[in-house]
């Protein structure tokens, strides 16, 4: 098609319908206070605030030196911003969030790509597929490393074919780079991947090198930069989870907990999806390669979660929106295919949305809100301390919606032990988060705002009079707490 003196393809319509509807959906999904796991506060959010304006906790992964700081970095940047537009608003931490969701949508571009090499058919119903999916909607729209790197893996499929360009090589090898440096689980898989679908192709792996090793060096100097050894991070998560075997402390599965997990998110869907899966994996074995040794990693690791494996089922997903079509292929000259592909796409958007309602296969679209709105609401009232009395810890998210506002923790234990706690340190804060109707907390707070339902509700008290700290305050500094507890 001809418009003025350009031509249009016919098929940048659906794939822009497409995008509107992949951004719309992550639009809804998208939440500034919702948190997938602590991780996401602890690890990312926190450590980008402690960069751009000086204050945050420090877990103990980042004590012992086994974090990369890029995406901290990367979030920083945007924090910094967002706080010099709009002073006392969230738009730091929106800006932040936002970063994170835009690389994180490159997926849904790649699907389009990679499917696109087999048909339009195949890329239109492969963008469709991630597009909804109710997990890739969910996890990209969360500050994590797997999503990221989920993201970084595939740009780097779609840039990079065998037999590519010389520029779109480098490209693609630094792609995959960064995927298995944001994620370094991941990189057994990703180097499957790679013998796989470049084999013996000497010059396309001069080239894939080339960007990869540009990657390396740049996150080398980010080690050094923030006074680590090149990848010594690396070296120290090794040492620290699989030589001490500290990510046991936090529970250990057997073989088959990952395939009551996916069973859990996908339901009777997981029947179709693997069938529709083994017909895409004939149209591309190196990305069914990828998402098996994956899991097969995994499987050996004992603490498992199910964001750990978003590389296999991600990919699983991209491969069975390429069987669906594959599987209409057969059917074709039966019913018309426009017809065929429509229903495909009906059926996957039908079991998108009534996984992402099921509270089996829930995943938490508002998870761990409460706290985190609290704290900001502690925040906007411009409180001198806030003291959390919960089992979890990292339930106002750090220091990210305190922003340099103090925080205390009172041990969650029986009433005597919290009252002596709150004796110790009262003075230090005016402000506490913790459930409602607590008969610990001391005389002359109020209820000003609850928020959550169930294990989640939580209550913000406050008083007058200021705070002044001491030496017994100190000793319940959230930071001070979390040191002693190897936390």
């Amino acid at each position: 098609m001809m418009v003025g003196k350009f031509k249009i393809d016919r098929w940048a319509a659906p794939f822009l319908l497409i995008a509107i509807v992949a951004i719309t959906v992550r639009v809804v999904a998208f939440s500034p206070f919702a948190i997938h796991h602590p991780d996401e506060a602890l690890q990312y959010l926190d450590q980008a605030h402690r960069l751009a304006f000086g204050t945050g906790l420090v877990p103990w992964e980042y004590r012992a030196g086994m974090r990369s700081w890029l995406v901290p970095l990367l979030l920083a940047g945007p924090m910094a911003l967002g706080k010099m537009l709009a002073p006392g608003s969230l738009l730091y931490l929106v800006l932040a969030r936002t970063t994170a969701a835009l690389l994180a949508f490159a997926p849904v571009i790649a699907a389009w790509a990679i499917g696109g090499r087999f048909s339009r058919p195949h890329a239109l119903v492969a963008m469709a597929v991630i597009a909804i999916w109710y997990e890739s909607v969910y996890f990209s729209v969360h500050v994590l490393t797997e999503p990221l790197a989920v993201a970084a893996f595939l740009s780097g499929v779609a840039l990079a074919p065998a037999g590519a360009s010389r520029g779109r090589l480098i490209a693609g090898g630094a792609l995959l780079m960064l995927a298995a440096i944001l994620r370094i689980q991941y990189a057994p898989a990703i180097g499957a991947f790679a013998l796989v679908a470049f084999g013996l192709r000497w010059r396309d792996w001069l080239w894939l090198a080339v960007g990869g090793v540009l990657v390396a060096v740049a996150s080398s100097a980010v080690d050094l930069v923030m006074a680590q050894w090149p990848f010594a991070w690396a070296w120290a998560n090794i040492q620290q989870n699989v030589v001490a075997n500290k990510a046991a402390e936090f529970g250990e599965f057997g073989i088959d907990a990952y395939n009551q997990m996916l069973w859990l998110h996908w339901q009777v869907a997981m029947v179709p999806i693997l069938l529709c899966a083994m017909l895409g994996a004939r149209r591309s074995p190196a990305l069914a390669v990828t998402a098996l040794v994956n899991l097969v990693v995994h499987l050996a690791i004992g603490h498992k979660e199910y964001r750990f494996i978003l590389l296999t089922s991600e990919i699983t997903i991209l491969l069975a929106a390429i069987g669906s079509v594959d599987f209409a292929e057969r059917l074709r000259g039966k019913v018309s295919f426009r017809t065929l592909i429509a229903a495909i796409l009906a059926v996957w958007a039908i079991s998108s949305a009534a996984l992402a309602v099921s509270d089996t296969a829930d995943l938490g679209w508002r998870r761990f809100e409460s706290g985190n709105r609290l704290a900001r609401e502690a925040a906007v009232r411009r409180v001198c301390g806030v003291a959390l009395v919960n089992e979890n810890y990292w339930a106002t998210g750090g220091q990210t919606y305190l922003d340099r506002i103090p925080l205390y923790y009172i041990f969650d234990r029986d009433l005597a032990t919290e009252r002596r706690q709150f004796a110790a340190g009262a003075q230090a804060y005016d402000s506490v988060i913790t459930t409602p109707g607590r008969a610990s907390i001391p005389a002359g707070y109020r209820q000003v705002e609850c928020s959550g339902r169930g294990d989640e509700h939580l209550c913000l008290f406050v008083r007058g009079g200021g705070c002044r700290r001491d030496a017994g305050a100190d000793a319940q500094s959230m930071q001070r707490v979390m040191e002693a507890n190897d936390r």
